[in-house]
């Protein structure tokens, strides 16, 4: 199962005792849900269809305790979106007639609303339901059984709802807007309006607000080992740029003393341009190099970096300045190497 099914399944398992709650969630679902069909007379059964047997069961059991009403429910096959024709699923549906209060049902969740003395079919939010925080929870919980969908929080943060009219898109968006540090988005996608949240703690947040706890525990423990996991890879991150660019840094060292010291030992009439064929003799003038030959006329706080240097090619900074008797800081030896590549920069200004 889908972590979207796993929460539609944990909130189709709550009970609320409240009336008031009841139908606020009755009035989400519905919202979305439901479509009307006309039983003659002027009065309208209620058809309200949905993919979950559990979501099925929880809102014939809330529409009879709320209103009294003898639900039927039944199940046809329905078309998943996307996949081979052969490929199907059942779909849930729950059949209200005017016998069973359909047209009360109608009226106090707020779809049919009169206006002159004539009924009219109302698009938003029916404002008088969600007055009370608790009833607003209670209807974006039946709002999200209807039409809400949230992404695997392991691949991404993404919760919805798909909402065919814009002015219910602007209600739900304004009424989630009314608790504490907490906003959505909408956009239109096709025919739909999509009122959407990215933000972790958004959706934790919702999670929360609907009553799926147990989903809000399970999001917050991946969200925290994905944060945990993205600091290490950062720090990993920024440890090896750094060493990379300590090593940088020291190859560039070596340079200015090998030049130091090339242009010392040449003066001193030691063959230095050696022919790359030449292993024993190249050999041999590495081996004189390491040693620190051409550095004996440096003042001895730059010869005993040089050397150090030489002999510890990965050493930082602060390995050298701690190498050091008595110790020196990073930002001491920095100064002396600068002062090392200075007489090898007027080496090759001469050269």
């Amino acid at each position: 199962m889908s972590f979207s099914s796993d929460v539609k399944g944990e909130l189709a398992r709550l009970e609320n005792k409240k009336k008031c709650c009841q139908l606020a969630e009755i009035a989400g679902f519905l919202r979305m849900s439901a479509s009307l069909r006309l039983a003659g007379g002027g009065k309208f059964g209620i058809v309200a269809t949905t993919e979950s047997a559990a979501i099925a069961r929880h809102f014939k059991k809330l529409i009879r305790d709320y209103f009294k009403s003898n639900v039927e429910m039944s199940v046809g096959a329905s078309q998943m979106p996307g996949t081979n024709r052969k490929k199907s699923r059942n779909r849930y549906y729950l059949n209200i007639s005017p016998e069973q209060k359909s047209m009360h049902i109608l009226r106090e969740t707020g779809m049919i609303l009169i206006r002159e003395g004539d009924d009219y079919f109302s698009d938003g939010i029916y404002q008088p339901i969600v007055k009370s925080k608790c009833c607003r929870k209670s209807y974006l919980r039946g709002l999200f059984l209807s039409c809400g969908t949230i992404s695997d929080p392991n691949k991404s943060y993404h919760m919805e709802f798909v909402l065919d009219k814009e002015q219910s898109a602007g209600d739900l968006k304004k009424l989630i807007g009314t608790f504490v540090d907490l906003s959505a988005n909408i956009t239109k996608r096709g025919e739909h309006y999509i009122v959407y949240l990215k933000k972790g703690s958004y959706i934790s947040d919702m999670l929360a607000l609907m009553g799926a706890d147990n989903a809000m525990l399970d999001f917050e423990s991946i969200r925290a080992s994905k944060s945990l996991h993205g600091e290490i890879r950062r720090m990993m991150n920024c440890d090896n740029a750094n060493v990379d660019r300590s090593i940088k840094a020291a190859e560039e060292q070596r340079g200015w003393i090998r030049k130091i010291q090339l242009a010392v030992l040449r003066s001193q009439g030691y063959k230095v341009d050696i022919d790359d064929k030449d292993l024993a003799a190249a050999e041999e003038l590495r081996i004189i190099l390491e040693s620190g030959a051409g550095l004996g006329h440096l003042p001895l706080p730059l010869r005993e970096v040089a050397i150090l240097r030489l002999q510890n090619p990965e050493a930082s900074l602060t390995d050298i300045g701690e190498a050091l008797s008595p110790a020196v800081g990073k930002a001491a030896i920095s100064k002396r190497f600068n002062k090392i590549k200075a007489i090898a920069d007027r080496i090759e200004e001469a050269e």
